[in-house]
């Protein structure tokens, strides 16, 4: 490896360390990142600290300054607003690809299987924050299926990037303030968003994919109201 292709390689991985220490709340917002703390924490050189930053404020996670240098970004409830009407749409134009191709039996399988997981979660007996956490990874599951399914990587990485944005999630795409967790993923909400995946699953299966474009908009803008009315309602 030359020693350039060394420092990009060194560069993703300190861009991948501070992403998800920003994302899981370790740097909080408005925090500076100095390039010569942060080079002399990492044991590296200031030119890979100072690639990672620029990748980061690329993303929108850091906004720099002249003379400042970068800085932890703060969201706010129009960013929340916006990154998930942004989210409606491109998971919405996911399920119209994949209506528009259809569905093999092989990816309908997958999609109903999937579907059973979240029925025997959240109608079993036991319900709490262990099961709720549960919820969420199967939900994402859901979603990153439906793209995976419309065969459009552009797509995929912009979605991802958006549900980066606003930082009310970790790395692990789970809400940082737990009255939200809570809402989000309470269980008759989560029950009333398996129903909604199974509205989108049966339009797939029909052909619908009009309708299940606009099934997926009004699923993800539904969750993007809830947030931002506990949001609004926490910091009234």
């Amino acid at each position: 490896m030359s020693e350039t292709d060394s420092s990009r390689t060194r560069a993703l991985s300190i861009t991948e360390l501070l992403r998800k220490r920003i994302l899981d709340g370790d740097i909080p917002p408005e925090t500076r990142l100095l390039e010569v703390a942060l080079a002399a924490e990492l044991g590296v050189s200031r030119t890979p600290v100072r690639d990672a930053l620029s990748r980061l404020a690329d993303e929108g996670l850091l906004l720099y300054q002249p003379n400042r240098g970068f800085e932890v970004r703060r969201f706010d409830t129009k960013d929340i607003h916006d990154a998930f009407s942004l989210r409606a749409t491109l998971e919405a134009m996911a399920c119209r690809l994949v209506g528009e191709r259809g569905l093999d039996v092989d990816a309908r399988g997958n999609l109903e299987a999937l579907l059973e997981k979240q029925h025997a979660l959240l109608f079993g007996d036991a319900w709490g924050p262990e099961h709720a956490l549960e919820w969420q990874d199967l939900n994402l599951d859901f979603h990153y299926a439906l793209l995976e399914l419309a065969d459009n990587p552009w797509l995929t990485l912009a979605v991802q990037r958006v549900r980066h944005l606003p930082i009310v999630f970790d790395s692990k795409s789970r809400p940082h303030d737990r009255d939200a967790l809570k809402l989000l993923y309470q269980r008759d909400h989560s029950q009333q968003a398996l129903a909604d995946h199974r509205k989108i699953v049966e339009a797939l299966v029909r052909h619908e994919f009009v309708r299940a474009e606009a099934l997926m908009r009004e699923h993800v803008l539904t969750n993007r109201d809830v947030l931002l009315r506990e949001m609004r309602r926490a910091y009234a």
